[in-house]
């Protein structure tokens, strides 16, 4: 039988659940998704995005490491204000199915046919952009 791989450039997550998080006495915002994994056979991702401000000199950016002894990644995302806000009012509608969240890497990873994740040790990927799809209806 031939095991054939996959490299996957972006993932395909859907948005389980979400929740904006006040902290500290300076009310700073932060989002908190929790995921399922599409395009990889199982497994979760908690993504953070916090807002970063012009006055920071901070520019949009993220990172996404992904654990070796269970099936679990974590995404850590830093948005311009404007964008954090048109983020954040989107995910307060009701839709009937899940938003979804694709991660665009800076380099690929592998899968199987199976869809499972095919490495050797815990990996830090740099996040290149990201795109939502949003139901309408």
């Amino acid at each position: 039988m031939k095991n054939d791989t996959q490299e996957l450039e972006a993932i395909h997550m859907s948005i389980q659940t979400a929740e904006l998080s006040l902290i500290g006495f300076d009310i700073e915002e932060q989002l908190n998704l929790s995921c399922g994994l599409m395009n990889i056979g199982r497994g979760t991702c908690s993504v953070r995005i916090i807002p970063i401000s012009e006055q920071q000199f901070g520019k949009a950016e993220g990172w996404l490491n992904i654990e070796i002894n269970r099936p679990f990644m974590k995404a850590d995302i830093k948005l311009n204000e404007k964008a954090f806000f048109k983020v954040s009012k989107q995910l307060f509608k009701v839709t009937s199915r899940p938003v979804t969240l694709i991660i665009l890497l800076d380099h690929p990873l592998s899968v199987n046919s199976k869809g499972d994740l095919l490495i050797n040790r815990e990996t830090k990927r740099l996040i290149k952009d990201i795109s939502w799809i949003l139901p309408i209806r």
